[in-house]
């Protein structure tokens, strides 16, 4: 695409040597110059390519290009050396010979400028020809760097945000991890706690237990029943009759405690019944 040429190799910079042929001008010694393949064969004109103003981008040489350009070859082909070379299209390429256009399709001399003969071409003379680029175009050098500092930009900035999304998840990971430890620490503070109350439950419970001495009302063959001093009267009736294999005999078991018939729903502790302490029972209520 137009503007988007990528500039071919740049060949070795050497110094320039004096011009001078009319219409031609010579370079500083000094000056800094680089060659461009040879366009074209047989007999050809050495030339002189340089920007009528200075181009931006430091790959080009400060003395502009020199090179052989064939008497028979179109400027049209020394252009698309030097457009590769700057990595321009070819449309926005302008060459000019002391300010006057020429036309890529023709040659140098059709183009009606004078070349130079045998004696000044051996003398090293060359054709200055000036170049331009149109508005809007930009040397390869110049977009490609551009587009190097695009990237960088968006390749830092596509790292940021990674960056913070990788942070993102790791603050998120480690609030989760903490939810998790500071869970498994309420449940197992939790459990430590049920395990101990499950513990002052049992310790409690077997404190609480008693053995009574129960007796049938009237005898004094009895027979010791383990109990809890939580336990109701009821409780202990159940205990008494399972125990005495009397389950199923009709009517209700009474107990009876120090000459006192015992409430059904009133505690041992309640009653005063603690580890041998005497009961006696009968059967009321049945044929």
């Amino acid at each position: 695409p137009k503007g988007d040429t990528h500039p071919g190799p740049a060949a070795p910079l050497r110094r320039a040597p004096p011009l001078g042929v009319a219409g031609q001008r010579a370079a500083p010694e000094s000056t800094m110059i680089e060659e461009l393949p040879q366009v074209g064969d047989g007999i050809c004109n050495d030339y002189l390519l340089r920007p009528v103003k200075e181009l931006p981008g430091e790959d080009l040489p400060k003395g502009g290009f020199v090179g052989k350009l064939a008497k028979d070859a179109r400027v049209a082909l020394l252009k698309e050396e030097l457009a590769k070379r700057l990595g321009v299209p070819l449309e926005g390429l302008n060459f000019a010979v002391e300010g006057r256009d020429i036309d890529d399709e023709k040659t140098i001399g059709e183009n009606g400028i004078l070349e130079p003969g045998p004696a000044a071409r051996k003398a090293g003379a060359r054709i200055v020809i000036t170049f331009l680029l149109s508005d809007g175009v930009e040397l390869g050098s110049v977009v490609a760097r551009r587009r190097a500092d695009q990237e960088a930009v968006e390749r830092a900035e596509a790292e940021r945000l990674a960056k913070e999304q990788a942070d993102r998840e790791t603050a998120r990971e480690q609030a989760a991890a903490r939810e998790r430890a500071e869970a498994l620490a309420k449940q197992k503070e939790a459990d430590a706690l049920q395990e101990m109350q499950t513990r002052q439950r049992a310790l409690a419970r077997e404190a609480d237990q008693c053995t009574v001495r129960c007796f049938p009302l009237g005898m004094s063959e009895g027979q010791d029943v383990r109990t809890y001093r939580g336990v109701t009267v009821a409780e202990l009736a159940q205990t008494v009759s399972e125990q005495m294999g009397m389950r199923g005999t009709a009517g209700t078991l009474t107990l009876t405690f120090q000459g006192e018939v015992l409430p059904s729903r009133t505690t041992l502790r309640e009653a005063g019944i603690g580890d041998g302490a005497e009961v006696y029972y009968y059967w009321e209520g049945g044929d």
